[in-house]
């Protein structure tokens, strides 16, 4: 069954996404990756080889993902609505109207145009799903100074809810909400790398997360999560 599966990823070329894609080759899908980067998506390209499809997207751009939909050379099964970015710390007071528009623009109305893309390009599987990336930050409210993070995070929470309903029964749609995980995104909240390490001491597992971890419950939500919709898991180490 999972031979003509075909899963589209954005912020597919590295960190989570890249994890993710990697998962599914390894289970004899496909893999399109939509990512800004083009050398990281070169890369990809490169280590996942003949099953994997990279396309240089922005999805904050509704022309851009419109010309990438209209260069699929394949209809997409799944869709992993990865990317997003942290953006600069700000102060509640002295907000970068630019800056919250950039972290709206990719966090939420890209993943809103690459559902709708998606919509319209995918074929039909029998475990077809959709897995959202929140984090724990839309339910804590995240690191202080990055509340639009935390919103945009929280409205994905709430907009996993609206399209399992919406989607429901031919789409089953769930959300995952990793904590700290050790990415290249987690180096922008961070001094140094001795100060991200140090944030284990909140964490009852005692470490840092792994892209590796929060790929393997992406992959049960995709593939075989039967019966699970509308739902968030946390990928934190029991971290809130």
């Amino acid at each position: 069954m999972m031979q003509d599966a075909v899963v589209l990823i954005t912020g597919g070329a590295k960190g989570i996404g890249l994890a993710i894609a990697e998962r599914v080759i390894a289970r004899g899908a496909r893999a399109i990756l939509w990512d800004v980067d083009p050398a990281a998506l070169d890369h990809a390209a490169g280590h996942l080889g003949a099953r994997a499809l990279v396309q240089q997207v922005d999805i904050s751009d509704p022309e851009a993902v419109s010309r990438a939909e209209l260069a699929l050379t394949v209809a997409p099964t799944h869709l992993v609505n990865n990317a997003g970015i942290i953006g600069r710390k700000m102060d509640l007071a002295a907000l970068d109207v630019a800056e919250v528009d950039r972290v709206l623009g990719i966090n939420l109305r890209g993943t809103l145009l690459a559902t709708a893309a998606f919509l319209r390009a995918r074929s039909a599987h029998p475990a077809a799903g959709i897995v959202n990336m929140a984090s724990i930050a839309g339910m804590n409210g995240g690191a202080p100074g990055h509340a639009i993070y935390g919103a945009t995070k929280g409205a994905l929470l709430a907009l996993t809810a609206a399209m399992a309903r919406d989607l429901a029964p031919g789409l089953r749609v769930n959300a995952l909400a990793p904590g700290i995980i050790d990415t290249e995104i987690q180096t922008q909240l961070f001094a140094s790398r001795t100060a991200l390490e140090a944030t284990t001491a909140g964490i009852p597992a005692a470490r840092l997360g792994t892209v590796q971890e929060v790929a393997e419950a992406a992959e049960w939500l995709l593939f075989g999560a039967a019966y699970v919709s509308g739902e968030v898991i946390r990928v934190a180490g029991g971290r809130k």
